[in-house]
């Protein structure tokens, strides 16, 4: 029986293996997630990860963002949409959702919705570059209010990019607008793209962005400058995580002595062990016994019958109950520590009864 655990262990150690080196080497395959991670050696883990929920754009179409000096530069909303055009071709598709709105009048072009390069690029592309200028003045503040019930709405961490040139000329002041959501939604951080001309504006924004420390990016560095725009989009919307791969040679025979990894299972809203849990428990004793030196993880898992929450406790006491009874068998608790899933990892699809039974589970791995 002892081999059998052994040549078990081995094999289940070379799986996981597989699986880690795949999980350092796959990342949705999206373009920019590649291109970034190209950026880096081929000795390290990179991950892109995301460092928001939701993302709403604010562009502004107010008259002052039609002018041009005697036609000799181009609008300020043609400067404005050519930038978001180019960020959202920067941006990794991490599942955010994203929103894009203008003004004035107030009107939502997309959103909410899972973020994509192409819809939103096309949504963008749609964006007026002329209009109306005289007559057309600026409600930045109250603009800014009317997001009140699309924040009220979004869970998580949501980024507010106002993209405008900070002019207000008629409305609720735009400063205390963006203090009173930010007041209402802690975890809404207001971003400006300026194309402010004037210093009015660009303290305006400025001050925006300060309410909840903020990015500030100025319109013509953003044009100016792919790295900029590239730094831009990493502040707001991602990080880069990097982690050195270590590789370790491991003796087969010091492999062969790692205690094998049992999976016990539970019967349905169950964390009592089964007869059978406490043989394979049984065998797992014994070889802890023989090897002082390890340390185990204990992880409890369940089926997606019933609401998350009582999952997440059931399957605490399930890794519990293997604990207590190792614990019975002589091994130190300090040598195993527990964690429970709920139903957040299962092995194969909740859809079938024996599928259910398989994930109703706990499993015994050697702590790293």
């Amino acid at each position: 029986m002892r081999s059998v655990l052994r040549r078990m262990a081995l094999l289940l150690i070379i799986v996981s293996a597989i699986v880690a080196i795949s999980a350092l080497t796959a990342q949705a395959g999206d373009k920019i997630v590649e291109e970034i991670r190209a950026a880096y050696s081929d000795n390290v883990e990179v991950r892109v990860i995301p460092k928001i929920d939701n993302f709403i754009v604010l562009f502004d179409q107010s008259g002052s963002m039609f002018m041009t000096e005697q036609g000799t530069v181009p609008a300020k909303a043609k400067v404005g949409k050519d930038i978001m055009s180019a960020l959202n071709e920067r941006l990794p598709e991490l599942g955010y959702n994203g929103s894009v709105m203008v003004f004035s009048p107030e009107k939502s072009l997309i959103g909410p919705e899972q973020f994509n390069r192409t819809s939103f690029g096309e949504t963008i592309e749609s964006i007026p570059e002329t209009g109306r200028i005289h007559g057309n003045r600026t409600p930045l503040g109250d603009s800014i209010m009317q997001m009140d019930g699309l924040l009220s709405k979004s869970a998580g961490k949501t980024a507010v990019l106002i993209v405008s040139d900070g002019e207000k000329n008629i409305g609720m002041d735009a400063l205390a607008a963006a203090k009173t959501l930010t007041d209402k939604y802690p975890n809404v951080c207001f971003h400006a793209v300026s194309l402010a001309d004037s210093d009015q504006g660009k303290t305006t924004l400025q001050d925006i962005t300060k309410l909840n420390d903020c990015v500030y990016a100025d319109g013509n560095e953003l044009t100016a400058d792919p790295a900029a725009l590239d730094q831009f989009a990493k502040d707001v919307f991602y990080m880069v995580e990097v982690r050195e791969i270590v590789e370790e040679v491991v003796a087969v025979e010091a492999v062969a002595a790692v205690p094998s990894m049992d999976t016990v299972y539970f019967e349905f809203d169950k964390s009592d062990l089964t007869p059978a849990a406490k043989m394979k428990l049984d065998e797992a004793a014994e070889i802890l016994s023989d090897r002082s030196d390890l340390r185990v993880v204990i992880k409890g898992h369940t089926d997606n019958t019933g609401p998350e929450t009582y999952n997440l406790t059931l399957s605490e006491r399930r890794a519990q109950a293997v604990q207590e009874y190792l614990r019975s068998k002589g091994i130190a608790p300090e040598r195993m520590e527990t964690v429970g899933y709920g139903l957040s990892q299962p092995v194969t699809s909740n859809s079938t009864p024996e599928g259910r039974a398989q994930n109703r589970r706990s499993e015994i791995l050697p702590a790293r």
